[in-house]
């Protein structure tokens, strides 16, 4: 069930200045869940330049709003491996809604749009990206029917 009133569209200049803090505060909450994703001091003018620099490298970004409120954000890259038969991957990088906006299908909804990017480009396979500890997001993504399929291992030096 979707909570009505929420709109979905894609990101566009702008919205940066909206959009902006969500960014900030996906990160914020996903470095809780490992020490690897410390970030930076997180400007507003910082976050704005960089979901700029994405916007035009053709990074997927799509909000979500409600009477002209981001209460949600995605952004996604797609990759190419020409050895495999599904050579296109969607990945979502990014996903955050508001706290008082979740369990409402707002993200859902989100990923829903970037299926529809998968169709025009003739992508078959969508993937989440997340700190392994992050068991919000895990339990989410797998609701939605995703699976395990890449391991990431990292080692600090």
């Amino acid at each position: 069930m979707y909570e009505p009133g929420i709109v979905v569209r894609e990101v566009g200049t702008e919205d940066l200045e909206k959009v902006a803090p969500l960014v900030i505060r996906f990160y914020r909450f996903n470095e809780e869940f490992d020490p690897a994703w410390s970030t930076k001091d997180l400007s507003l003018d910082y976050v704005k330049s960089i979901l700029k620099d994405r916007l035009s490298s053709g990074d997927i970004l799509y909000l979500a709003e409600i009477e002209g409120k981001v209460i949600g954000f995605l952004r996604a890259e797609i990759s190419i491996n020409p050895f495999l038969e599904n050579d296109k991957v969607v990945a979502i990088k990014e996903l955050y809604v508001m706290p008082g906006y979740r369990r409402r299908g707002t993200a859902r909804r989100l990923i829903e749009e970037v299926n529809k990017v998968l169709e025009r480009i003739n992508a078959k396979i969508l993937a989440a990206e997340f700190p392994s500890l992050n068991t919000i997001a895990d339990n989410f993504y797998k609701k939605q029917g995703f699976r395990k399929y890449l391991s990431t291992y990292i080692r600090e030096v």
